[in-house]
């Protein structure tokens, strides 16, 4: 599990340095203070072999923009002199180094007659170079584009020598809701719908069981007939997403941006509750961010109502951005937290 990360020149990080990472994160802090910057490096640095995932980012809040100037909005204030770098250690240490690269000119006729008097200069292969490093081992993948070919054609190479071992699963605010529980059929396979079920009985106390077929969720509430999950609500779909979505990163990380969309204040805590249970299950390190202080009071109250058997290292930061890009993580601990909300810290 990642115990310390570090991220240089990255969208509006310049820089930011945070340690004392435990098995359940979460990060707040005021609107574009950085919070899903650092889980989107978190992503990268989690998969820093695939060099798709620098477009990917970009595609969960919808930007397509794969042109010389739409890769550079990764790059910290446009400038791509400066390479983007993340390093993450959890025992091994990880390190990823992302450039943008150019290759070679041509000139383009920008006009339909035959003089080409109007020409632009466009280079002839551009794109992404990643250098990632394992210990003592270095990689290098790459992503190409020829301006003069459709955008959604692009050259791939990747180092067969490096083999990930680490899964990770991101849901963002607008995750695939259907994509995500396919992971179900293996829940029910290995009879552990268990926590499943307890993770709905939060927001229907009388969930009885459920079945999936043929990529669709039915829920028992006792009617006559099951009920489909997507009817029950957005805290229903919420929730089964992300226990499957532990349930699929066994010793990996989840990453979830905006935990406490879907929830009512009250269910929160327990909430946290059958996370913890389900990360504990399948040793997954969990990164929540939130801008809700419903979610910091109900991570709060689970962590100090744990037995101390099952108690999980709880992290909180709050986060803070300066106007030169440098990001400033205020850690507290479980018991500090009341502290925060004390000094009613305004977190939005």
């Amino acid at each position: 599990m990642f115990n310390k990360l570090e991220i240089y020149n990255f969208r509006g990080i310049r820089q930011a340095r945070i340690g004392d990472l435990g098995q359940l994160n979460l990060f707040w802090g005021r609107n574009n203070c950085g919070k899903s910057s650092l889980l989107d490096a978190l992503f990268l640095i989690a998969g820093m072999s695939n060099p798709m995932l620098p477009v990917t980012i970009n595609q969960m809040r919808q930007w397509g923009n794969v042109s010389p100037d739409g890769l550079k909005v990764n790059f910290f204030g446009f400038n791509t002199q400066n390479p983007i770098r993340i390093v993450a250690t959890d025992g091994e240490r990880r390190e990823l180094t992302i450039n943008a690269v150019e290759s070679g000119q041509t000139q383009v006729s920008l006009t339909t007659g035959t003089d080409g008097s109007l020409s632009s200069t466009v280079p002839t292969t551009y794109g992404l170079r990643l250098h990632y490093s394992l210990n003592n081992g270095d990689y290098t993948s790459s992503l190409f584009f020829d301006p003069l070919k459709s955008p959604d054609l692009a050259t791939r190479t990747i180092d067969n020598n490096y083999q990930e071992r680490l899964k990770c699963v991101y849901l963002s605010p607008k995750y695939d809701f259907q994509a995500s529980i396919n992971g179900l059929a293996n829940i029910l396979q290995n009879k552990d719908e268990q926590f499943i079920l307890d993770g709905l009985r939060l927001i229907e106390p009388s969930v009885k069981d459920f079945t999936f077929t043929s990529g669709e969720m039915f829920v028992d509430v006792g009617a006559s007939k099951r009920l489909p999950v997507n009817v029950m609500g957005d805290g229903a779909r919420k929730i089964v997403s992300l226990l499957t979505a532990i349930y699929d990163c066994p010793d990996g990380l989840l990453l979830v941006d905006e935990l406490s969309n879907g929830f009512h204040f009250s269910v929160m805590p327990s909430l946290w509750q059958v996370v913890a249970y389900a990360a504990r299950k399948n040793n997954t390190q969990v990164f929540a961010t939130t801008h809700d202080i419903d979610s910091m009071k109900g991570l709060r109250t689970m962590a100090l109502s744990q037995p101390q058997a099952e108690k999980l290292p709880v992290s909180a930061y709050k986060l803070q951005r300066d106007s030169q890009g440098v990001l400033t993580p205020y850690r507290y601990s479980v018991e500090s937290m009341d502290y925060a909300f004390e000094q009613e810290m305004e977190i939005r």
